[in-house]
C-alpha cells in the first residue's frame, strides 16, 4: 500500500508537470538571424504566455555555447500574464552558420519544457576552399588548387596575395561564376623534399573602403 502511494504521487506530480508545460504558449521558438560584418553581438526574443490556471515558474534556461547568454524579464508566470527571453549571441572570431539552442527548464520538470533556436549567420566575407594545402612523401607532388569566393554584397575585388615566393609557386586564374568562385589558386611548393610550414594571404576590398583577408596554410612533409 505504500508503495502504491508513493506511486500515485509520483504520477500525479508528473501529469502536473506536463499541464504546466502544455500550458506555455511561445510566440516562436525558433529564429534565424543574419548579422552585417561589422556586428559583434545579436539578439533574439522569444515570449511565452502562460494559458494554464496554474503559476508556472522558469527554474533555469540552459545553452549549449558559451557564445549564447539569456536575460530572462521574470521567472514566475501567473495564469495569463507573459514573459520574454532574450537570447544574446556574441560573435568572437566564428564564421558561417552558428547554430544555437537554449533549453528552458521548469520547477516541476527534470526535462527541458522547450528548446528554442537561434540560427545565427556571419558572413564570410573571403572564403578560401580549402584553407589547408598539404604535400606528404605518399601524395602526388603536384599544385593544389584553392578557390576563393567572395561575398559580392561586401567585397568586389582581391587586392593582393602575399606568400613566400622563395618557397612557393602560385598562380592564378578567373574563378567559375557559376561555382561562386572569384578566383582559383594554383599551389605548388619549389622543393618537395623540404619540410616547410607557411601561409598564404588573400587580402580583399569593397565599398566604402570596407578590407577583408583570409588565409590558407600550406604543409610540405618530405
Amino acid at each position: 500500500m505504500f508503495t502504491r502511494s508513493i506511486l500515485l504521487t509520483f504520477l500525479f506530480a508528473a501529469c502536473a508537470s506536463l499541464i504546466d508545460a502544455s500550458a506555455l504558449v511561445w510566440d516562436q521558438t525558433e529564429v534565424r538571424i543574419e548579422m552585417e560584418p561589422d556586428q559583434e553581438d545579436a539578439r533574439a526574443s522569444f515570449s511565452v504566455t502562460n494559458k494554464g490556471e496554474k503559476v508556472v515558474r522558469i527554474a533555469r534556461v540552459a545553452s549549449n555555447c558559451g557564445c549564447t547568454g539569456t536575460i530572462l524579464n521574470k521567472k514566475i508566470i501567473l495564469p495569463g500574464e507573459s514573459t520574454e527571453i532574450i537570447a544574446t549571441f556574441s560573435k568572437g572570431k566564428r564564421q558561417g552558420l552558428n547554430r544555437n539552442r537554449l533549453q528552458v527548464y521548469l520547477d516541476s520538470q527534470a526535462d527541458a519544457v522547450v528548446t528554442l533556436k537561434m540560427n545565427v549567420q556571419i558572413p564570410t566575407l573571403i572564403e578560401a576552399r580549402p584553407q589547408i594545402v598539404y604535400w606528404s612523401p605518399e601524395s602526388p607532388k603536384t599544385s593544389r588548387q584553392v578557390r576563393l569566393a567572395v561575398d559580392e554584397r561586401y567585397i568586389d575585388q582581391i587586392l593582393q596575395i602575399d606568400y613566400d615566393r622563395s618557397q612557393l609557386t602560385v598562380t592564378q586564374e578567373p574563378g567559375n561564376p557559376k561555382n561562386n568562385d572569384a578566383l582559383v589558386l594554383s599551389v605548388e611548393p619549389k622543393d618537395f623534399s623540404k619540410l616547410y610550414r607557411g601561409t598564404i594571404t588573400v587580402y580583399g576590398s569593397g565599398p566604402d573602403g570596407r578590407k577583408a583577408e583570409t588565409r590558407v596554410h600550406a604543409f610540405v612533409q618530405p
